[in-house]
């Protein structure tokens, strides 16, 4: 029977679609994330738009009723880095054809109709399109795998929310960057208003341009914020600019409590590489 004690603990999940260095669960996030759907609906737990659980901090939305009309807790899911194996099928270079996540979105649907009614996955994407180039041949040997091409049909699809991962990632791979001394590699470094307003504002116009959307929610890279970041430029730049949360990636749970221009997530790989794992950090939300 689901518990009449509204919930307080909400699990956001992440994986990343380019980590595939295998064909195991343990190995592969595309071969996890299809198998964690099932195990997802197994455990009860009803997966709502992660647009929804930012309003819900905000104090938007007393609960997920409107989405969930059994009572069962929610998990929200979200991607990182907007690869092509978010929303395509990829010949990978060693591993073969893989199952983007899309497919399995769709596979689980027609497996079990109805079962998760509000089932969607929020693809925090890179902006800039020459930094997904230099990335894509500096940390994915040339797979050709980080487009734009996509976007404006995942947005439009229902199962899929494109959202911002900001301008370059401050990646070391990408030259320029936006930080002004050229310190790649830590998003920590990104501490001023020029510096912020690109990752935040210029994303955004440039997303909304090729997704038809403009995006809602930030995702720090590497879950790096620095303090004029999260505690200056967010609330008093971003919420003006359309901005209304911002996600880190710490290991815990989301409560009505949460800073919600820093709300944590759990990550496939570092906070769980197993179905007995993830049943545990579900069961931790109850």
């Amino acid at each position: 029977m689901p518990s009449s004690r509204p919930q307080q603990r909400i699990p956001v999940l992440t994986w990343h679609g380019y980590n595939v260095f295998g064909d195991r669960y343990e190995n592969n996030d595309l071969i996890a994330f299809a198998a964690d759907l099932r195990s997802i609906d197994d455990a009860g737990f009803a997966v709502v738009p992660l647009l929804e659980v930012a309003r819900w901090v905000r104090g938007e939305r007393d609960d997920f009723a409107d989405f969930v009309a059994d009572g069962r807790p929610v998990a929200a899911l979200s991607c990182d880095d907007g690869t092509d194996y978010d929303w395509l099928n990829v010949n990978h270079p060693q591993h073969g054809l893989q199952s983007g996540f899309a497919a399995s979105l769709r596979e689980f649907q027609r497996d079990r109709p109805g079962r998760q009614p509000a089932l969607s996955l929020t693809s925090f994407v890179i902006a800039s399109p020459s930094a997904r180039r230099q990335i894509d041949r500096g940390a994915m040997a040339g797979q050709g795998a980080l487009n734009d091409d996509w976007w404006r049909v995942a947005n439009a699809s229902g199962l899929m929310a494109i959202e911002s991962h900001g301008w370059d990632h401050n990646h070391p791979t990408v030259s320029p960057v936006v930080q002004r001394e050229q310190r790649s590699g830590d998003f920590f470094a990104i501490d001023t208003f020029a510096e912020c307003d690109m990752h935040v504002r210029a994303s955004a116009n440039f997303i909304e341009s090729r997704a038809a959307r403009r995006p809602l929610l930030f995702a720090y890279p590497w879950t790096q914020a620095s303090d004029y970041m999260r505690y200056r430029y967010m609330p008093n730049a971003a919420e003006s600019l359309g901005t209304i949360a911002a996600f880190g990636g710490q290991s815990d749970y989301i409560t009505r409590d949460s800073d919600r221009w820093y709300l944590p997530r759990f990550v496939f790989g570092p906070d769980w590489n197993s179905i007995d794992g993830l049943r545990a950090l579900l069961d931790g939300a109850r």
